[in-house]
């Protein structure tokens, strides 16, 4: 790292900072290629990891040099003014621009549970250190905010101190916590949930609605999530992987779907809803998948998440297009329905004007939006937390991916929640809703290691 460089750049980011008495970010990026951010997030088992493909972006970051918190129902435009206001000034040395890493609550209107108090409804850390790697390589970047009263030689020790910690030993060989305890709502209550729903859906008072269940296991020991993501990492298939921690906490999962991603102004995203098993042979996987193409029940569960994401977006876009006929998606455990859509931002608008637009989709929430909303609130139980919300992150230029957090499971001291869900719509049967959750809860639970029953 090169001290010199890095004194310029928080010196000039200070000039700024002066001039128009506000923070400035500052940003000095360098080639890494001997670094690879999945061995370091199983160093640290900190801060932020993201694994995603299509493209193919690999991140880790450690460190808060500043964050977003922001609450309510404006809670994503408080993160866009004050990411963008941020930004206006940034001084950047080398190819990589600032960049934002976080995540919200699914409902911001739901109670909060203790277990997930570290996680606002809307937050965003800007990381000190952040290593990524793409087609373009992999680059170590520094990103600092800069005071009015700041003083540049100081920050630059405070972040030469921060890179020796990336450096750090590996820590000790996973050990496997027991589990003490494994709670979760007996088939036949949650299944009266889903009976409740069809009863809701033949009233005409919903067409659909996503049921989540929560399974929480007591633990006789914290789990390893650097050991539990290199599991995820080796069998993703599909999958996007993503963590993120928040004091001892963290959220972590492998899941399927994108919410939105941003290039340029090119949105790009997949209406992702019916699911089917995949089998043991390549012969009767085919024959499963065939059957879920042609599934009237799944094509029309699947179809109404196509049409609400178009709706959702027409009045911020143009452009828009969807491919006329849903393909499988295809991961370890399950296949899906997935629909490739595209658009332009029209201009003024921003990535995350469009996941205020699109969350929740009804591939997570239901039909008629507000009405699926309440039902949850009022029958599912527990709270989602960042389970089925937007989890990602934003660069300063606009660009950015967000991923919806299904598959996951939240790891806190002594415990592990995991969540899986499934919508419910005219024809759904409560045993085999019942019987998808426990596929999906499969990947992770085989992942963590603990075994589902």
């Amino acid at each position: 790292m090169n001290e010199a460089a890095l004194l310029n750049v928080f010196e000039a980011a200070h000039q700024r900072a002066l001039k128009y008495q506000r923070p400035v970010v500052a940003v000095s990026s360098h080639p890494a290629p001997t670094l690879d951010p999945l061995v370091l997030y199983e160093t640290h088992r900190q801060g932020f990891f993201w694994c995603a493909h299509s493209p193919a972006l690999t991140l880790f970051g450690l460190g808060c040099a500043w964050q977003i918190e922001a609450a309510g129902a404006q809670r994503l435009a408080e993160v866009n003014r004050q990411w963008f206001a941020l930004c206006a000034d940034a001084v950047i040395d080398g190819p990589c621009p600032p960049l934002l890493l976080g995540g919200l609550r699914f409902d911001a209107h739901q109670r909060r549970a203790p277990h997930w108090s570290p996680f606002a409804d809307a937050s965003f850390h800007l990381a000190h250190w952040l290593l990524s790697e793409n087609g373009d390589g992999r680059w170590l970047r520094c990103q600092c905010v800069v005071e009015p009263d700041s003083d540049p030689a100081v920050l630059v020790q405070n972040s030469l101190a921060a890179y020796e910690e990336l450096f750090a030993p590996s820590h000790s060989p996973e050990s496997i916590p027991q589990v003490i305890e494994r709670n979760a709502l007996p088939a036949p209550q949650w299944q009266a949930k889903v009976a409740n729903a069809l009863q809701a859906i033949d009233s005409g008072e919903l067409s659909k609605v996503v049921l989540a269940r929560h399974v929480e296991y007591q633990l006789n020991a914290t789990l390893d999530s650097g050991a539990v993501m290199r599991r995820l990492h080796e069998r993703r298939s599909q999958a996007h992987l993503f963590a993120l921690h928040r004091g001892d906490n963290c959220f972590m999962g492998a899941t399927p779907e994108r919410l939105l991603s941003c290039h340029e102004g090119y949105l790009t995203t997949h209406a992702l809803a019916g699911s089917a098993r995949r089998a043991v042979t390549p012969e009767e996987d085919l024959k499963v998948g065939a059957d879920l193409l042609a599934d009237p029940k799944e094509l029309h569960e699947h179809q109404l998440v196509v049409q609400t994401i178009l709706q959702g977006l027409k009045g911020i876009v143009s452009d828009l297009q969807a491919a006329t006929r849903p393909e499988l998606l295809k991961l370890a455990t399950v296949q899906h329905l997935s629909t490739p859509i595209s658009a332009r931002l029209d201009d003024g608008r921003s990535l995350l004007d469009g996941i205020q637009a699109l969350h929740p989709t009804p591939a997570v929430g239901g039909l008629p939006g507000p009405t699926a909303m309440n039902f949850i609130r009022h029958n599912e139980g527990f709270d989602r937390g960042w389970y089925a919300a937007p989890v990602g992150w934003l660069d300063s230029r606009g660009n950015g991916d967000f991923l919806v957090a299904l598959r996951s499971a939240l790891m806190t001291p002594g415990h592990c929640h995991l969540f899986a869900g499934c919508g419910i719509v005219r024809g759904s049967q409560p045993e085999d809703e019942y019987e998808e959750t426990q596929i999906k809860l499969a990947s992770m639970e085989d992942a963590l290691r603990l075994s589902s029953s």
